[in-house]
């Protein structure tokens, strides 16, 4: 359940216009933190867990205004990860 909504997630980050490109790069990342973590393998790259979770919403709330769909899509997942204990 969670991984179609994260693909959904990137695609919609990759098709993003007027998103910088440090911006939608640091999402992507933070999106394949998360799906590697719903994967069940370990993730190598700093930042995963918890304190991934926190980054993600950091991030997204600062593209709520400039990206409502993009904020919305990233905060029910990230709601759902953490509902899970992920």
């Amino acid at each position: 359940m969670v991984r179609p909504l994260l693909q959904q997630l990137r695609t919609k980050v990759e098709n993003a216009h007027g998103l910088p490109d440090i911006t939608k790069s640091e999402l992507l990342k933070l999106v394949a933190e998360l799906e590697s973590q719903t994967a069940g393998t370990a993730a190598t790259a700093t930042g995963t867990g918890p304190h991934g979770l926190d980054r993600l919403i950091a991030s997204v709330e600062g593209l709520e205004v400039s990206h409502p769909e993009i904020a919305d899509l990233a905060n029910r997942i990230a709601t759902m990860l953490g509902n899970m204990g992920i």
